[in-house]
């Protein structure tokens, strides 16, 4: 979008803080509106009746072009979807790409494909749909097919590793997720759906050390109560962690990219150090200086009697993840916990932390149904009081903070543990 284009859907923001008003005072609204108000309607009003490029997406057009990229536009569907993700109601296959490649990053526990067998790495190639072959080239193309199946249609995935290809069946279904992995001596477990999510032993590879336990949290989300939602599911993860006698936890955040703000503060009552009532979890600040704290929801720290725990982190581990990590390191007064980052290339070189997503987006509902997520403002950490915006963590900000030089965190992690 060229700069001039750019400059004149700026004040259309305004429009959005307006329909209140439209619907409140129709007959007064001439009057109540600002001459910038006035201005953008009329840029509207031409571009509907005469604009001879009309876009059929004006609406993402415009949000695209005023908004950072964390801010966006959904429609009542898409807001409607995120609502029930944000329960722990998914729909799909369950496997994850970076954008722009087919290649299987993730495989969604619980989803279709994980209870196919389909695992991370390998490349998808060929798609059949109720035995159809739907010719694809690219990773549009792809989406652009799955899309357009339906529930309880089903879908032949193929998928090259490194030269054999495996062919997998599986339905487009809703499916409960789970958000925990647990690990300890007894073997690997998930949270798995049998007339409701139950932490179940799935193999008895990758068994830490006595005494120490895994636990990978993947997203902060999942609102429902009990095991259907995160939150309960790292209880029942911990319950196990108390009963089995194990005192050190390594917690693993990489790839976790944040989520919600009423989430992470019960998960802060699980992790963070207790420090007095109504203790702060994070401070966010606007544009007018305007200052909003936030609290750690039910400590139960003590209660689960850790002597160590190691946190794992890399560049995609953001948002409510690093607040998270923020807290720990703020109200660690017994110096239990250590981060530890895992490194990525960029341009050439091996740097080390996280992503650095200091903001925060609030939701504003349209009357319409649909929504629009604004970035509103910046948060920083309780006591130290550091934004990582633009930043991310690092070995600059606490002496607790360890570079995994020598492999990947995991392996970084156990081999503190051993000295």
């Amino acid at each position: 979008m060229n700069k001039k284009l750019k400059k004149i859907l700026i004040p259309i923001i305004c429009v959005i803080g307006s329909v209140a008003v439209f619907f409140l005072g129709f007959f007064t609204r001439e009057f109540t509106y600002s001459d910038v108000q006035r201005a953008v309607l009329n840029i509207l009003d031409k571009y509907e009746k005469f604009y001879y490029y009309e876009d059929e997406n004006v609406v993402d057009t415009i949000s695209d072009a005023i908004f950072d990229k964390y801010s966006t536009y959904m429609t009542k569907e898409e807001y409607e979807a995120i609502k029930s993700e944000a329960n722990g109601e998914t729909q799909g296959i369950g496997v994850g790409f970076n954008v722009g490649s087919l290649k299987i990053v993730s495989v969604t526990t619980n989803s279709p494909c994980d209870k196919a067998g389909v695992k991370a790495g390998g490349t998808v190639v060929k798609v059949a749909v109720n035995g159809t072959d739907k010719p694809f080239t690219t990773y549009d193309e792809f989406f652009s097919i799955m899309d357009g199946v339906s529930l309880g249609e089903t879908i032949n995935l193929t998928v090259n590793y490194g030269g054999a290809e495996t062919t997998y069946s599986v339905k487009k279904e809703d499916y409960k997720r789970s958000y925990v992995t647990y690990r300890d001596n007894t073997g690997t477990y998930n949270f798995l759906d049998d007339g409701g999510m139950k932490l179940t032993l799935r193999n008895l590879d990758n068994i830490v050390k006595p005494s120490t336990a895994y636990i990978k949290y993947e997203q902060f989300s999942g609102r429902a109560s009990g095991s259907d939602g995160s939150v309960g599911q790292l209880k029942t993860a911990l319950d196990r962690f108390r009963s089995s006698g194990n005192k050190n936890l390594i917690l693993d955040l990489r790839d976790n990219g944040g989520g919600y703000m009423d989430v992470l503060s019960e998960v802060a009552g699980l992790f963070v150090e207790k420090s007095g009532n109504n203790q702060v979890l994070s401070i966010a600040k606007d544009k007018y200086n305007k200052v909003s704290k936030f609290y750690v929801k039910n400590n139960a720290y003590s209660s689960y009697g850790f002597e160590n725990i190691i946190v794992l982190a890399n560049q995609n581990t953001a948002s409510a993840s690093e607040v998270l990590i923020g807290a720990m390191l703020d109200y660690d007064t017994q110096n239990k916990v250590t981060v530890v980052l895992d490194g990525h290339l960029e341009n050439g070189e091996t740097v080390y932390r996280s992503f650095g997503k200091g903001i925060m987006q609030t939701t504003y509902l349209n009357l319409d149904g649909s929504a629009v997520k604004v970035t509103t403002a910046e948060i920083f950490w309780p006591k130290s009081n550091i934004s990582i915006h633009k930043k991310g963590v690092t070995t600059e900000i606490s002496s607790k903070v360890k570079n995994a030089v020598n492999g990947n965190a995991y392996e970084y992690a156990l081999n503190l543990l051993n000295n």
